[in-house]
């Protein structure tokens, strides 16, 4: 008979085994005694744990089939079988699954020799530890995932051909992993080594990788060594994952012609099989220094035409249906040329945009520019006025408007000297010095939110999304700081502004709105984009209430959907008059102010 602090032990060992702790893992109890199995269930039921029992070995096997089970607790009498019988069968069904053995829990009095509230009480604060472990451990791992991310694509920004590459790769890759229902720490493994798999690229001669003449095998060579480079510099990272096999095994083919080692089928691990066909699919579709990107529907034929050669069929067939998903719209919809001799503002608009959200096109001369805009049809195009002198740079703006698309818009860089002609009307300006955040907020208003926005050199302040920082966030932040302020917000279509005199609002508008109306509405805005201008301000006043109050009254006016706005907005709008909770709300007291 085992003991407490044993029997804790052997419960705690198989209760905190890897993700156990999940509300989607289950515990399967095999135990031929009932008395057995029914006071483990009435343990273990604790927190999100799903519970199985059984006492016949071919239903024990039929429940690991069918449900997501992560350990196995089987009594002391297996039947005719041994317990290694049984721990290898229970492998074979569902892989990784921990089987755990124990003694019976009753002394021959039948009495139970466990303190049941004291173990429930360990056993959850275990639990809850495990968890917070769990969560910890899963933030560092989508850090060391993130961190790689950016810089891969810091050090690539000015890499016309590959810049972006690896992120694309790295996330259809996941998609493909997740959708194969692969191990959990598989899915997490796969992106990893997408994202990290051509590093090894640095050993080799740029001029190379730039070559647009069909290499030589001596030319090849250092290319189809770069998966074993790429492991010579990771050798010495610790990963929580396994990328080893992976990175260096991502050029096999399936029929064995690939390299570095020739492996064929299965030999080839199955993320490294993931990531050859993703690979290529993104190779294809992208400009090489050598070829043109070839149209989305003619790789994916050569993609179905190398399968069972090149590629496996089983992951070829799960990519189809993955990218059968995917519109392939959003790149050319939100396609950006970007006109400028050196690279920098292009490289600041890739690395302060989502790589989903726009596909930023880098010309540096007049004629590569255009020929970019009739081939790629852009929505936006930045041009750098500096980039060509005056009357040369309103020769090619002319031609540049009558070469793109009717639904695209122009925004100007313009320098602290004169603009070097006049543009059209539709023609958005921005001012240098640049920073990122106003050429981020012009770019995000002309391309989403088709609201036009010029930004005045001397003004700097900070912009967000409203999802990330709402408008109360944002105001009880520029009170309690006393801050004098312009805060703008725009919503969609719609637009509206605030004004704050030392942390105290004066001012709102919303469209037509005015005064406490329009500042209601603004609250009610939870998507869009803010940009506040410290030390701005205006000389009229058409809000005079407390601004505390007024957050004060605004939330409860949404939350109180019954309470009619404009009741509300007739009592705060009154010149230094009390503001009052709508009749009914918490705030609500005999006229009393509104408190929380």
């Amino acid at each position: 008979m085992l003991d407490f602090n044993v029997k804790t032990g052997i419960f705690l060992t198989f209760l905190l085994k890897g993700d156990m702790m999940a509300s989607d893992k289950g515990i399967l109890i095999y135990n031929r005694s009932e008395s057995e199995r029914s006071h483990l269930t009435s343990l273990l039921k604790i927190g999100d744990n799903r519970i199985f029992s059984t006492a016949d070995a071919l239903e024990a096997l039929h429940i690991l089939q069918k449900e997501d089970i992560r350990v196995v607790l089987a009594g002391s009498d297996l039947a005719a079988m041994t317990r290694e019988d049984f721990r290898e069968l229970v492998e074979k069904v569902r892989p990784g699954v921990a089987t755990v053995f124990t003694s019976p829990f009753f002394n021959k009095d039948k009495e139970f020799t466990i303190d049941i509230s004291e173990f429930v009480d360990l056993v959850n604060d275990h639990i809850r530890k495990e968890n917070i472990l769990n969560k910890e451990l899963h933030e560092v791992k989508q850090f060391a995932y993130s961190i790689a991310d950016r810089l891969l694509q810091i050090f690539a920004v000015n890499d016309r051909y590959f810049y972006n590459h690896d992120h694309l790769v790295a996330e259809m890759s996941r998609k493909i992993a997740v959708r194969m229902q692969l191990d959990s720490s598989l899915v997490e493994a796969v992106p990893m080594a997408a994202l990290l798999r051509d590093i090894g690229r640095v050993v080799i001669h740029q001029q190379i990788l730039e070559e647009t003449k069909k290499l030589n095998q001596i030319e090849l060579t250092p290319i189809k060594a770069h998966p074993i480079h790429t492991m010579q510099i990771l050798r010495r990272v610790r990963f929580p994952w396994n990328l080893d096999s992976i990175i260096i095994q991502h050029h096999e083919h399936y029929d064995g012609s690939g390299y570095p080692m020739g492996l064929k089928g299965r030999e080839i691990t199955i993320g490294a099989r993931i990531i050859a066909v993703v690979d290529a699919f993104y190779a294809m579709t992208t400009d090489r220094p050598y070829r043109k990107a070839l149209p989305r529907d003619r790789a994916i034929a050569e993609m179905k035409k190398n399968a069972g050669s090149q590629f496996d069929p089983e992951v070829i067939e799960v990519f189809l249906s993955v990218i059968g998903e995917e519109t392939g719209e959003a790149s050319v919809e939100n396609s950006l040329l970007i006109f400028e001799r050196e690279n920098n503002v292009a490289a600041m608009v890739k690395l302060s945009s989502a790589a989903a959200d726009l596909d930023v096109i880098h010309a540096t001369s007049s004629i590569e520019a255009i020929s970019r805009i009739r081939q790629k049809d852009p929505r936006l195009i930045i041009l750098d006025t500096d980039a060509l002198e005056p009357e040369t740079f309103m020769r090619f703006y002319h031609t540049a408007r009558q070469s793109a698309p009717v639904s695209s818009r122009f925004l100007m860089i313009i320098s602290g000297h004169e603009q070097p002609g006049r543009f059209d009307n539709d023609v958005e300006y921005i001012t240098r010095p640049l920073s990122i955040e106003q050429l981020t907020l012009a770019i995000r208003n002309l391309l989403f939110e088709s609201a036009p926005v010029t930004v005045a050199e001397e003004v700097h302040g900070l912009t967000g999304t409203l999802e990330d920082f709402n408008l109360v966030d944002i105001i009880q932040i520029l009170s309690l700081g006393l801050k004098t302020a312009k805060v703008e917000i725009t919503h969609g279509r719609e637009s509206g502004m605030l004004f704050l005199l030392r942390g105290k609002i004066v001012y709102a508008s919303a469209g037509t709105l005015r005064g406490p109306e329009a500042f209601f509405e603004l609250i009610r805005w939870k998507k869009g984009f803010f940009y506040i201008m410290h030390g701005q301000t205006i000389e009229e006043v058409n809000v005079t209430a407390d601004t505390m109050h007024l957050l004060m009254d605004a939330c409860l006016v949404i939350d109180e959907k019954t309470q009619p706005l404009h009741e509300s907005v007739e009592k705060s709008s009154k010149p230094g008059g009390p503001v009052t909770a709508p009749p009914g709300s918490p705030g609500h007291q005999q006229g009393k102010r509104s408190v929380f």
